[in-house]
């Protein structure tokens, strides 16, 4: 009641406050109208009339107005449910809004604050409104990503934490699978009472099985498919296929995609079963001598081999598995060697099968391995196999490129052709109508100079991994790099020009704890020859350049043909020459660098450093999305932690020159970008295709400039796939080892 005693008296003072206040307003100009009025100074009424005439009108106005700013924006607020009457809109319409307001008065109706329990200390319950946990009135929650909270055997469970699992999982169940040692479980070794434990695994076959730090899953589950453990092989395929997309895509799972991957996830583990026989023992050396030829290969008729040997092997595949604890970029980039996923009998698994103690023309030269090598657990004759089988990738080719042939193009069209638009379509040529991203409206470039022809001639490019998008203005300045090592070291690579560029590439772990800046690894990219070399440091930059800048491809090697040998035909037919390939020589022991190669088909580098120009720090970034963006719909996008075989990779990198021209595009596209899939049967076709596939490199380099986002579909769908100019006159240089053309 004093409430509404208080609310009374306030309005009563507000009024009459209001209405004195009004008076008084009045006053003045009242007594002088009158007095104008007596004197007959009409003139003098009607400016005073007027003046506050239109202050009202300005007082009303803004008073209106200030009303329907408020309102309008009151209005704007979304609403999740408009109340509305019957008649106004369809039955149905109506049905939906009258379910909806329901469900929402259960809702709130249902959080109110309330006694859990009653006065008789009895469970308090609502028996008109009860919420029934498989039907609640709100609906099943789900979300992407995570499984619903009122899931009865997974509430609330994130699957990316669980995706994440699944390559560990699948390693303890393979290596659950060893065997017990035998030396352990021996009369020799063993408790004569029969106590205790005896069951350890050899450790020679858990060395096998364990999955090495920079193996992907896919190589992991093709190294256990060889192995025998994983039947059916194809289940392994299909279990990689939905992994690769639930671990890599942008898109989250929902849960029946989920179920889905782990319905294959326990077949594969339901199926794993032991080591083949025939392979362990292959392990554990206990097979004959004719057995070890036959895997091994026969040895020459002197006596001479060019084999490791035993304290080599070890100390050479210590540095090897030492050295694969890499950076993110260096995983997506390290080499994806699957053994093949079979559908039917007869397939290139069935018979990598079969065949596996078979030998091949790498094998050839190798000498017996006698029964001491098998007494060492860490040196078995698989590891010396798969040692032999990763040597072309470890270690470059030898000799000099060659250079012979090479002509300097006339014209743009002359060294890479013209969209066609009765070829490829008649949007070819044309911008694209999506693209929502644009340059400032400041972003001005020189657009009457020619570009083609202008730009000097490179051998060999070097990327460096820095793990940052802008550096000093001489990347070679920056102290204790391998950019300035590299730049004054003082050892110039004898097979042409080296462009060195500082890249945005991320740096291995060891990077970052590193003591100084002289012992910091990073990671390097050389093209054309798409070849990785890990844990570079300054110091190491002399066997940098020796041993894989030297001898690696150039911009104008020749591709290759592969000389045919006099040799049997290793298919059985004799009719048929056998193409075979030149031993890579072994320079294990002369450096601690490893190289790989590359499994991306093409990379696109932009100029990203502002510190040289501001448009190159502007224009990456957009160009960087709308390439993505295009490489997604084609399937070919790979991000830096993306292990798949294929793809394109984006990269930023450091200053190359005519920044006037921005936006400057380097593209190294390989000839076929399929060349991952490719199964032959036969050991010498194998051999051939391994040869032609790793070995070629970038066919084309392809440099750009005045590259617009709404030019990046095209630039991806004819330039990146297959090596046309959208717009010639953006072309600044490039190479083509195929036709043996250069623009220099």
């Amino acid at each position: 009641m004093a409430l509404n005693v208080f609310r009374i008296l306030n309005s009563t003072v507000y009024t009459l406050l209001g209405i004195v206040t009004f008076c008084l307003t009045l006053l003045t100009p009242g007594d002088f109208i009158y007095q104008c009025y007596r004197n007959r100074r009409l003139t003098n009424i009607f400016i005073v009339s007027g003046v506050y005439i239109v202050t009202v009108l300005l007082a009303l106005l803004v008073y209106a107005s200030r009303i329907y700013t408020i309102r309008t924006g009151l209005g704007a607020i979304p609403k999740a449910w408009i109340p509305v009457a019957k008649g106004e809109v369809g039955k149905s319409v109506q049905r939906l809004v009258e379910d909806g307001i329901h469900q929402s008065a259960i809702v709130a109706y249902q959080a109110r604050p309330r006694n859990l329990f009653d006065e008789h200390n009895e469970p308090a319950h609502d028996e008109d409104l009860s919420i029934k946990p498989d039907r609640p009135p709100w609906g099943p929650v789900s979300h992407a990503g995570w499984s619903s909270p009122s899931s009865l055997d997974l509430p609330g469970l994130r699957y990316q934490r669980v995706i994440e699992e699944l390559p560990h999982l699948i390693e303890a169940k393979a290596v659950s699978l060893a065997p017990s040692d035998p030396l352990i479980s021996s009369n020799r070794f063993a408790d004569p009472s029969g106590s205790g434990d005896q069951n350890i695994p050899d450790p020679r076959v858990v060395e096998i099985l364990q999955r090495p730090t920079a193996m992907g899953l896919r190589d992991y589950v093709g190294h256990l498919t060889t192995l025998g453990l994983i039947d059916p092989p194809e289940l392994g395929a299909e279990f990689l296929s939905i992994y690769e997309q639930a671990r890599f895509s942008p898109r989250p799972l929902v849960e029946d995609e989920f179920r889905s991957l782990m319905g294959l996830f326990a077949e594969i583990l339901r199926g794993m079963k032991e080591v083949d026989p025939k392979v362990l023992q292959e392990i554990r050396g206990d097979g004959s001598q004719g057995d070890s030829e036959s895997f091994i290969g026969p040895s020459d008729e002197e006596g001479e081999t060019d084999t490791l040997g035993t304290e080599d092997l070890g100390e050479s595949l210590y540095r090897r598995r030492s050295n694969n604890s890499s950076s993110p970029w260096g995983s997506s980039l390290r080499s994806v060697r699957t053994a093949p996923m079979v559908q039917s009998n007869g397939s290139p698994a069935q018979s990598r099968s079969t065949d596996r103690l078979r030998s091949g023309p790498s094998m050839t030269s190798l000498r017996r391995v006698g029964s001491n090598l098998s007494q060492n657990s860490a040196g078995s004759v698989i590891r010396l196999k798969l040692l032999r089988r990763g040597a072309e990738f470890l270690t470059p080719r030898t000799g000099s490129p060659a250079t012979d042939g090479f002509t300097s193009a006339s014209s743009q069209t002359a060294l890479f052709p013209k969209v066609d638009p009765a070829v490829d379509g008649e949007d070819c040529d044309r911008d694209c109508a999506s693209c929502t991203i644009h340059y400032p409206a400041k972003f001005d470039v020189e657009l009457k100079d020619k570009l083609y022809g202008n730009v000097n001639g490179w051998a060999t490019h070097v990327l460096v991994a820095t793990g940052k998008a802008d550096w000093v203005r001489d990347v070679a300045d920056e102290k204790g790099s391998v950019m300035e090592a590299i730049d004054k070291g003082g050892i110039a690579p004898n097979n042409g020009k080296l462009k060195l560029s500082a890249s945005n590439i991320p740096v291995p772990d060891e990077y970052h704890h590193a003591k100084d800046n002289k012992s910091r690894p990073t990671t390097v990219a050389l093209f054309p020859a798409f070849t990785i070399i890990d844990h570079v440091t300054p110091a190491l930059t002399p066997d940098l350049i020796k041993y894989f800048v030297n001898p690696s491809i150039t911009t104008t090697t020749p591709l290759r043909s592969i000389p045919i040998s006099s040799q049997p035909d290793l298919t059985g037919d004799s009719t048929v020459p056998t193409k075979t390939l030149l031993p890579a020589q072994d320079i294990s022991s002369l450096t601690p660098l490893r190289s790989r190669p590359s499994p991306h088909a093409a990379v696109i580098l932009l100029c990203s450093q502002k510190t040289r120009d501001a448009r190159c720090g502007q224009s990456a970034p957009l160009l960087k999305r709308e390439f993505e963006r295009h490489l997604r719909s084609h399937g070919l996008y790979r991000d830096m932690d993306d292990e798949r075989p294929g793809g394109v990779g984006v990269y930023f990198i450091s200053h190359v020159g005519g920044h006037k021209y921005s936006a400057n595009v380097i593209i190294y596209r390989r000839r076929d970008f399929d060349w991952y899939k490719k199964k032959n049967e036969s050991v010498g076709e194998k051999l051939v295709q391994q040869y032609s596939e790793e070995d070629d490199g970038a066919v084309q380099g392809i440099w750009l400039a005045r590259v617009r986002p709404e030019e990046c579909e095209n630039v991806v769908r004819f330039t990146v796939l297959q090596g046309k100019l959208v717009k010639p006159d953006q072309l600044r240089g490039g190479f083509d080892r195929e036709r043996g053309l250069t623009s220099w």
